[in-house]
C-alpha cells in the first residue's frame, strides 16, 4: 500500500515537473488566414490526418459511404495554405456512421476513424485495404447525449498510443468534465483522465440544434503533450449574427494544468461571411526554420445554402 502511494506521489511530481518545463518550448503562435478552394467537393469535413508527402486523409461526418478523402495540401515557406486538391476517395464499403475524427500511424500504415453515431473506432490497414478491427467505447455509448460522443482522435508517436475524448459531458458527469481516454494501438482502453472544458458563454440548456460546445479535436505534438481544440458554436434564429469561438489548449494527460495556445472567433455578418466551424486538426510540415505547422479544417455543412465555405487554415508554433 505504501509503495503504491509513493509511486503515485512520484508520478504526480513527474507530471508537475514536466508541466513546468514543456511550456517553454513554444513561446509564440502565429494564426494564419483561413482559405477555401472550390476544387475540393463540398463537405462536412470533421477530421484530418497527415499521411505523408503533403497528402492528408480527411473524413466527412455526412455522406452515403464510410471512408475518407485524400487531399493534397500545398503550404508556402511562411506556413500558409496556397492550394488544396482532391486526389481520391477511399471507400471502406460501409455506411457513414457520423465519422468525426481520423488519425494515422505511420509505422503500421493503419488509419483510425472515430464514429460518433456508434461511439466506436475503426482501424483500417492502408496496405491491405482491409478493416483490422472495430472497438466500442462503452461508457461513451451508454451515457452520451446524442451527437455529443466521439469527436476527436489522435495517434501519439512518443507513447505509441491512441487518445480520444467525448465532445461534451456524459449523462451523470459534471457539467464541464470530459473523459480523455488512452488506448493501445489494438484499441484496448488503458487509462482515463478527467478533462475540464471552459464555461460556455451560452447557457447549457440552449437548444442543441443551435448550440454546441466542448472538444472538437485532439492532436499529439509527440512530445508528451496534446493540443485540445475547444469549440463553442451558436446559431441565431435569423442565422445572421451566428458565431464560433475556438480555443486551443496544450495539456499533459493527467495534469489539470491547461495552457492557452491561441484563440479566434468567426461569425456570420452582413459584411463578413467568415463563419467557420473548425472540427479537424493535424500536424503539417515543419518550416525551414524549424517552426511546426498545424492544419485545421472546418465543417461547412456541404457549403450550406451557398453561404458557408470549406475553410482551412494553419497555425504556426514558434
Amino acid at each position: 500500500m505504501k509503495r503504491n502511494i509513493l509511486f503515485g506521489i512520484i508520478a504526480l511530481l513527474s507530471l508537475s515537473i514536466l508541466g513546468q518545463n514543456i511550456w517553454k518550448d513554444y513561446h509564440s503562435v502565429r494564426l494564419m488566414p483561413q482559405h477555401y478552394f472550390s476544387a475540393i467537393p463540398p463537405g462536412n469535413y470533421s477530421g484530418i490526418a497527415n499521411i505523408g508527402n503533403d497528402d492528408y486523409a480527411v473524413v466527412s461526418d455526412k455522406g452515403n459511404h464510410e471512408g475518407y478523402y485524400i487531399f493534397h495540401i500545398e503550404i508556402n515557406d511562411d506556413g500558409e495554405i496556397t492550394n488544396i486538391t482532391n486526389k481520391d476517395f477511399i471507400n471502406l464499403n460501409g455506411n457513414n456512421l457520423d465519422q468525426e475524427a481520423i488519425t494515422f500511424n505511420p509505422e503500421t500504415h493503419h488509419i483510425y476513424i472515430g464514429n460518433e453515431g456508434t461511439s466506436n473506432i475503426i482501424e483500417y490497414d492502408v496496405k491491405s485495404k482491409s478493416i483490422v478491427r472495430t472497438a466500442e467505447i462503452t461508457d461513451y455509448k451508454k451515457y452520451y447525449i446524442p451527437n455529443r460522443s466521439i469527436e476527436s482522435i489522435t495517434y501519439d508517436k512518443t507513447r505509441d498510443k491512441i487518445f480520444t475524448i467525448n465532445e461534451s459531458p456524459l449523462i451523470g458527469d459534471s457539467c464541464r468534465m470530459l473523459r480523455l481516454k488512452q488506448l493501445n494501438t489494438n484499441l484496448t482502453e488503458e487509462k482515463e483522465f478527467p478533462y475540464f472544458i471552459e464555461q460556455p458563454l451560452k447557457p447549457a440548456d440552449t437548444p442543441q440544434d443551435r448550440h454546441a460546445y466542448g472538444v472538437s479535436e485532439l492532436l499529439s505534438l509527440n512530445d508528451s503533450t496534446l493540443l485540445v481544440l475547444e469549440r463553442e458554436l451558436y446559431i441565431t434564429s435569423m442565422k445572421l449574427g451566428s458565431w464560433v469561438i475556438n480555443r486551443i489548449y496544450r495539456i499533459v494527460p493527467g495534469n489539470p494544468t491547461k495552457h492557452l495556445v491561441c484563440s479566434w472567433r468567426t461569425s456570420l455578418q452582413l459584411t463578413s461571411f467568415n463563419f467557420a466551424n473548425y472540427e479537424g486538426m493535424c500536424l503539417g510540415p515543419k518550416l525551414s526554420d524549424g517552426r511546426q505547422v498545424i492544419i485545421l479544417c472546418a465543417d461547412s455543412q456541404n457549403r450550406y445554402k451557398g453561404v458557408l465555405k470549406d475553410y482551412f487554415r494553419t497555425i504556426i508554433l514558434q
